[in-house]
């Protein structure tokens, strides 16, 4: 049972790195695992809207708009961010970033491993899969950094459309799987429903990889 609850995580890890142009959402198995797929990669720092990081990270976060600054606390840690600028305040001491804090489409992104670090939280980056990997009190947080200088050339696409074929394959067997499981429990058990819902979201994350899927084939045939 645990070796296949933890495939079932492993799978919404790999749907989590499939990027889809128009989407900034947030998937999350329960308390102890998050995924993010709106980190967006600027001058080779990755950035993430600053609720969603901070949120995440169980830090509270206040906005001035009159002056553009944040201000986030978590346990002893206070840092102090400002749009535009390469100046931060953490605990009263100034320091600076390699990437300023900039706004988005109106949204306001700040630099995940700067905010990390100075909560005093391990970072890890894979730069095959393009995540960022935070580590707090028991809780993973996972973010797929887009980055729109990859190469887009008909290589790079044919394998990303293998890669999405595997992850469609490993979404069938997993909710197989769970077919399998809601059986053994009566439909009006808390386990059940735990599953059913579990199998609403693999079936939406699998329709988003079909749909991905059908856009990269359509650009390789154009591309011949």
């Amino acid at each position: 049972m645990l070796k296949r609850l933890f495939y079932v995580s492993f799978v919404f890890y790999l749907c989590s790195l499939i990027y889809v142009e128009d989407s900034s959402y947030v998937h999350a198995i329960n308390k102890d695992v998050v995924f993010f797929d709106s980190g967006t990669a600027i001058n080779g720092r990755t950035m993430l809207p600053m609720r969603n990081i901070f949120e995440s990270l169980d830090a509270t976060v206040a906005w001035d708009s009159s002056t553009q600054t944040i201000t986030a606390s978590k346990g002893n840690t206070t840092i102090q961010l400002k749009v535009n600028s390469y100046k931060a305040i953490v605990n009263g001491k100034e320091t600076f970033l390699d990437n300023p804090p900039t706004i988005m489409n109106s949204t306001t992104m700040v630099p995940v491993r700067f905010v990390s670090e100075s909560l005093k939280l391990p970072v890890e980056w894979d730069s095959t899969l393009r995540v960022v990997n935070i580590i707090t009190e028991g809780k993973n947080i996972f973010i797929y950094v887009n980055d729109p200088t990859i190469n887009t050339d008909k290589n790079s696409k044919i394998n990303n459309y293998n890669q999405l074929v595997d992850l469609h394959n490993n979404l069938l067997f997993v909710l197989q799987n769970l077919e399998y499981e809601k059986s053994l429990y009566p439909n009006y058990s808390q386990d059940y429903r735990n599953i059913l819902e579990k199998q609403l979201t693999l079936s939406k994350l699998k329709l988003k990889v079909m749909q991905r899927m059908e856009v990269i084939l359509t650009e390789i045939i154009r591309q011949g």
